[in-house]
This record gives C-alpha cells, sequence and structure tokens, in this order.
C-alpha cells in the first residue's frame, strides 16, 4: 500500500480527484472543494504531519538560539576570567619588578606593546583613510517605487504568494 504520507501519493490523489470531478475546480464552490480534498485525499493528513514537523523543527531553532545565546554568554564569561587573571598575573609581575617568570605550564614575560591607532578627530581624517561601506536602503527604494517615483537601478518585483501558518 503506498504512504499516504508520501508527498507525490497525496499529488496523484489531487490528480486523480481532478481528472474524475473536473467540476468541483471549476464551480468555485471552495468549500465542496475543501471537502472532496479533505475526504477524498490524504492532503490534510500530510499537511498536518508536515505542520507538526515544522512546529517541531521551529522549537529546535529557539532551542539552538537560546543554547547558543547561553554558550556565548558562558564564552564572555571565560573571556573575561581569562583576561582578568592575565591582568593578576601581569600586576604581581610588575609589583615585583620582574620582568620574567618560567613556570612548567608557561614561560610569563612582560615586554612592550605594539602601538594603537587613537582617533581623535575622525571628521579630519583624509579621504584615503578612510572606508564607507555603500550598501541600498531597501527601506527608502521601496517607498519611492510605491510612490511611482522611478529610482535608477531599482524596481519593485511582482509580489509572490506566500503560505501563511497561524498556529494559535
Amino acid at each position: 500500500m503506498p504512504d499516504r504520507l508520501d508527498p507525490s501519493f497525496v499529488r496523484a490523489q489531487i490528480e486523480l480527484l481532478r481528472h474524475t470531478h473536473p467540476d468541483i475546480w471549476d464551480e468555485g464552490d471552495e468549500t465542496l472543494l475543501a471537502d472532496m480534498l479533505e475526504a477524498e485525499t490524504g492532503l490534510h493528513d500530510f499537511l498536518t504531519v508536515v505542520i507538526a514537523r515544522m512546529l517541531d523543527t521551529d522549537a529546535k531553532i529557539d532551542g539552538i538560539g537560546n543554547l547558543m545565546a547561553a554558550l556565548k554568554s558562558r564564552c564572555d564569561r571565560f573571556e573575561q576570567r581569562s583576561d582578568a587573571m592575565r591582568g593578576l598575573m601581569f600586576r604581581l609581575m610588575s609589583w615585583a619588578e620582574v620582568r620574567k617568570v618560567e613556570l612548567p605550564a608557561a614561560t610569563l614575560s612582560i615586554r612592550a606593546g605594539q602601538p594603537r591607532v587613537i582617533i581623535t578627530d575622525e571628521a579630519r581624517l583624509p579621504e584615503q583613510f578612510v572606508r564607507i561601506k555603500r550598501e541600498p536602503d531597501k527601506h527608502l527604494i521601496a517607498s519611492h517605487l510605491k510612490a511611482g517615483e522611478p529610482v535608477p537601478g531599482a524596481e519593485l518585483s511582482n509580489s509572490e504568494e506566500t503560505l501563511a501558518v497561524r498556529v494559535k
């Protein structure tokens, strides 16, 4: 027996119904069409399984997102702890006036750091020293196009049908 939850089987059932009762689609009676699809095909069963799988997947996405946020927060705390320990070792070695300590686990040494660039007045920087990221403002472009104003290099697409899923 074919699997009622196989999309190709469900499609074949719909095609068979369309072939045997083409008038259902021609009449424009959406209630009759919905009733016939539910009674004569596995469409509703299939969609019920798919929506359950989609909700399960969405829950996993949320769960993984929450886990990633918690792990990121934990990673940030470990980075702060590592920085604090590095700072503590630096302060103790500086206080002891020791520039190098050899330990079984590591060799610690205080050395001169690299100079860093400090921007004192960004507006005074010459153009050759400034990077500007150029990206389209799609919201602004859309508002102009919807108002009938042409925007060179942009146009509105035809809207595509989408599936709305209400669970609550």
